[in-house]
């Protein structure tokens, strides 16, 4: 019985696999296919005459899905992560002080406490 199941949930998890893949093929297929259509649509407006084509939407949209949009929006991931590392070694050093500050302030408190203990007897 246990080998049944788990033969089960392999051809299940093989299927899903299966799926995903080819839905991320699908979604990929059909972004491009969207992308296509805009960029002709842009243009044949262009070609009519309309005075609205060829703005800031146009470049962006002849511009999505590119080489460099991507390496574009990779330097800038890049630049977030360097940045998220430089906060979290700023947060460690604070978070080090405050404890070594936590620390004297304590022993402190502990050497008053020692001194006003003593001065009762």
């Amino acid at each position: 019985m246990e080998v049944q199941a788990r033969k089960f949930y392999s051809q299940r998890n093989m299927y899903l696999c299966g799926f995903t893949l080819f839905l991320s093929l699908i979604l990929n297929r059909t972004y491009t296919m969207i992308l296509e259509v805009l960029r002709l649509e842009d243009r044949v407006r262009l070609l009519e005459g309309d005075k609205k084509a060829g703005g800031k939407d146009s470049a962006r949209i002849a511009e999505a899905g590119s080489v460099g949009e991507i390496g574009r929006l990779k330097k800038i991931i890049d630049a977030k992560d360097r940045d998220i590392e430089t906060l979290k070694k700023q947060c460690e050093g604070l978070t080090r002080e405050y404890h070594s500050l936590g620390d004297k302030v304590s022993a402190e408190k502990g050497d008053l406490n020692e001194k006003g203990g003593k001065k009762d007897q």
